[in-house]
């Protein structure tokens, strides 16, 4: 067996997102990927669960359920779009293994401030990040779901 490619984790992610804009949430998806292929998911929830419920969270609450803490070091999460701080936050204490976002969010994206605070030597947990996989889809994707919300 082998383990998926990471479009594939992507596209994955994508069709979580697809999945939470049709429930009324911002179209967020995320798919963490373990070494052995299992892949545990998550996609926002805000409006139905509360302003906590980030795929980002639940896809790393179902690793760490599953394989521990010590278990995501090796694993990579991908999410349709650039975390927040808080998300962040939760992927340097889980100890996730890598990232990889779809596209920029120029409002609350977190990633800069991350590296900032890796340079200032702040967090001892460090994790390869990358973007641009599938980012039209997922810029599209925002688009559409706002457009159809905002006048």
């Amino acid at each position: 067996m082998s383990l998926p490619t990471p479009e594939e984790c992507m596209r994955l992610a994508l069709g979580l997102a697809e999945r939470a804009a049709r429930d009324g949430e911002v179209p967020v998806g995320a798919a963490l990927l373990s070494p052995d292929g299992a892949i545990f998911t998550g996609r926002n929830r805000c409006e139905s669960m509360g302003p906590l419920d980030h795929a980002e969270f639940e896809a790393i609450q179902s690793g760490l359920a599953a394989l521990g803490r010590r278990g995501l070091g090796a694993c990579t999460l991908y999410v349709t779009l650039e975390p927040c701080v808080m998300c962040l936050g939760a992927m340097v204490h889980a100890r996730i293994g890598g990232l990889v976002y779809a596209c920029p969010e120029p409002r609350f994206g977190g990633v800069s401030a991350l590296q900032e605070l890796w340079r200032q030597g702040r967090y001892p947990h460090r994790f390869p990040v990358a973007s641009g996989l599938c980012e039209e889809e997922s810029h599209l994707l925002l688009r559409r779901f706002f457009a159809e919300r905002r006048p």
